[in-house]
């Protein structure tokens, strides 16, 4: 029905039928039904049209003219189609379930389970309902609800492959990767070329840490949809998540490479929509190399394949500098992680405490970030917030309509969203921050902001983006209240006996060569422990375990691996610790602030990138003369050894470190005033068509160059 034969039916009522029309009409939806199951989308749209102009109000046909728009994508189209026919006839259970596919097409998760709940109050055994609502559910973090409704689909019709997959993903949500893997294969098992559960098996065999299985899983999904980029940047983006050793990254990143090139020289994709794709980029930060020539290729080939994420933000055509208007410089904070996260956690304070005489804060979550008590506190401390809608186009709409000035990324690679989201130019100075402390590799990222104090001299080698380095670490840092009450050891699970080393990271920060100086450690003090965190997937310890098996199974005996625990509790458990272990080549951030609370000393050996040197960064911003920083990795463990054995020694440096830290770390508001020089600077640079110059310090004038600074042209739009 088009708009003018709705006005009219609105004026005067549906007109009648002639009795040959009505006749006619069953065959016609026979045919358009044909059609449509054979996938002639266009011929059995124009046959539901024809229905519709002989009666408006048949319901069938606006319902399956909905599912056509719904398959090609116009999903607005398809609830509005559909909620034509439940209004004509609102006990259908069917049209209930379809219209909440579109509705959770359009992100709109809520109103998606509204209508499937209707569909099962109109029709109690509905498993596609059961189904969708498991599916959604689990997206929603409700997993155990999730659970109940896909088995409760199976059970009413086993032979159900969607249902299989959709009750694979929530369980593999609580942790049972096994399960999971065995829903995935039934799913294949009923229907052998279902793409999705093939791709969805890859992806809990690489968290099971079988990456042949993974990568075969990953390239018959390919071989289903060849024509996806999704599935074959499955297939040929792999990278394990623990790896078995230094020889294997090298392997792995070889392989990696090669898949770069190979889908850069790949014909055209016919599905380019990068929803649900992941480069899986992320771990390459944590193997020790360069990542800025594979970032670059990873850049060029999406840039290349996915014409969508080339946009430029409109205001940017006539902007000029507040300045010039009088106005404050608009500031933009978008993450996925601006919740109780590190990324969260790190940032707070500039959302706070940015002059806000000179800077209007924005705030934008991606469609995915989820919600809680800090995301809450940072949307009130901004003065405006926002949640991007689900597509790309969307996405890049809604961050210009926000006319920003600057746009700050706290990390880019730690979620597809974001990371494809910056390939767009949406203000005239773009910058990401160390939330993910490597280069991102892309051309619309002007500036990685970071200090001198952790990074070593050659360091713009390693960027893309031109690098800044401010005095201080830029982190404005509330610490949490400690403890009054703390819990004793053997409360939280740790021996009440022996010094305790802990290193309570993330398993995939454990590069193989951190294996022989926990090893050493473990050698040097035969009563001491090393205490780790076994993190949300089992398999990963598991993993880390096999690999000290065949390297060094002292270790076995030596480690305690304690589950994942509350921020408060996991406080507590640091002040336990005699001595903290920053894990080599990609050292601490977030737990290194939790640390000081309590003084807690860390070894640290600073590496040859950034994001292995931040320890002895916030050493030398504290001021510490005698901070236990390893000159040579060799040097590491005889020094953990040498303050494991000398309690006071350890509780002097616990003292100082307390002190320094309230005095030099936390609540640094030199790293605010750090941040508002670099922003007005960038502004200021922007607006006469340059970028700031490699050496730029915060004490130079606007519009100066130091002799020997250089100073790129090209205007806001430059990459």
């Amino acid at each position: 029905m088009n708009r003018k034969q709705r006005r009219a039916q609105e004026k005067h009522g549906p007109a009648p039928i002639a009795p040959g029309a009505a006749a006619s009409i069953p065959k016609m939806l026979t045919e358009a039904f044909q059609h449509h199951q054979a996938g002639r989308l266009s011929e059995a749209a124009q046959l539901y049209q024809q229905i519709l102009g002989l009666d408006p109000r048949h319901a069938d046909s606006l319902h399956l003219l909905g599912n056509v728009a719904y398959s090609v994508g116009r999903h607005d189209l398809a609830v509005d189609l559909i909620n034509q026919a439940i209004a004509v006839n609102a006990k259908v259970a069917m049209y209930h379930c379809t219209l909440g596919n579109a509705q959770k097409e359009l992100g709109r998760l809520d109103d998606a389970i509204s209508c499937w709940r209707r569909a099962l109050a109109l029709k109690p055994d509905y498993p596609e309902a059961h189904s969708n609502l498991g599916l959604v559910l689990r997206e929603q973090g409700r997993i155990d609800e999730a659970v109940a409704h896909c088995r409760k689909a199976i059970a009413l019709r086993a032979d159900f492959p969607e249902a299989h997959n959709n009750l694979g993903s929530a369980v593999q949500a609580q942790g049972r990767l096994d399960d999971a893997a065995a829903a995935f294969r039934q799913a294949i098992a009923l229907r052998p070329d279902y793409t999705e559960a093939h791709s969805n098996l890859g992806i809990v065999q690489q968290d099971l840490g079988r990456p042949d299985e993974a990568r075969a899983s990953h390239l018959r999904a390919q071989e289903t949809r060849p024509g996806s980029l999704r599935y074959s940047c499955n297939a040929q983006l792999f990278m394990p998540i623990i790896a078995d050793s230094t020889e294997a990254i090298a392997v792995s990143r070889k392989r990696y490479e090669a898949g770069i090139g190979a889908l850069t020289d790949s014909p055209p994709f016919l599905d380019v929509s990068i929803k649900d794709v992941n480069p899986r980029s992320f771990y390459l930060a944590y193997h020790n190399v360069d990542n800025r020539p594979v970032m670059e290729a990873l850049h060029r080939l999406f840039r290349a394949k996915v014409g969508g994420l080339t946009f430029t933000a409109p205001h940017l055509a006539g902007w000029q500098s507040p300045a010039v208007r009088g106005r404050r410089v608009r500031v933009g904070f978008l993450s996925e992680f601006l919740v109780g996260h590190t990324v969260g956690n790190l940032n707070q304070g500039f959302i706070e405490h940015l002059d806000r005489d000179r800077f209007d804060v924005v705030l934008i979550h991606t469609a995915h970030a989820k919600r809680d008590a800090l995301s809450n506190i940072l949307d009130r401390l901004a003065d405006t917030s926002l949640t991007l809608p689900h597509s790309l186009e969307a996405q890049q709409q809604a961050v210009a309509a926000a006319e920003l000035d600057v746009l700050i990324y706290p990390d880019i690679g730690m979620a597809p969203s974001t990371y494809f989201l910056a390939y767009a130019r949406l203000a005239p100075v773009q910058a990401v921050m160390w939330g993910h402390p490597d280069t991102t590799g892309l051309d619309s990222i002007d500036y990685f902001v970071s200090s001198k104090s952790i990074e070593p001299d050659n360091a713009q080698d390693v960027y893309t983006e031109r690098l800044i380095r401010l005095d201080r670490l830029n982190c404005y840092y509330t610490p949490p209240q400690a403890p009054t009450d703390i819990l004793s050891r053997a409360e939280l699970g740790l021996p009440e006996t022996g010094i305790l080393y802990g290193c309570p990271q993330s398993l995939f920060k454990f590069h193989p060569d951190f294996d022989a100086v926990l090893a050493a450690i473990a050698l040097g003090d035969p009563t001491g422990r090393i205490v780790l965190i076994a993190g949300d997937n089992a398999s990963w310890a598991e993993q880390i375990r096999a690999r000290w098996q065949k390297t060094d199974p002292i270790l076995l005996e030596r480690t305690l691996f304690l589950p994942r625990m509350p921020r408060d509790r996991f406080v507590m458990m640091l002040a336990h610790i005699d001595i903290l272990l920053d894990p080599i080549h990609f050292g601490s951030g977030n737990t290194l602030y939790e640390a000081m609370v309590g003084g807690t000393p860390v070894i640290t050996w600073p590496g040859q990138f950034m994001r292995g040197r931040i320890v002895a960064g916030a050493y030398r911003q504290m001021g510490i003369a005698d901070a236990p920083i390893a000159p040579r990795i060799e040097d590491y463990a005889p020094l953990a050894l040498a303050l494991g054995r000398d309690p006071d020694r350890r509780e002097a440096l616990r003292q100082s470190l307390r002190s320094a830290a309230g005095r030099d770390l936390f609540m640094d508001m030199s790293a605010v005033r750090g941040i508002e020089a670099f922003l007005d600077a960038a502004v200021a640079a922007a607006g006469r068509g340059e970028r700031l110059p490699t050496d730029w310090h915060p004490d130079l004038q606007a519009g100066q160059s130091p002799e020997g600074g250089s100073r790129e042209t090209g205007g806001p739009h430059a990459g």
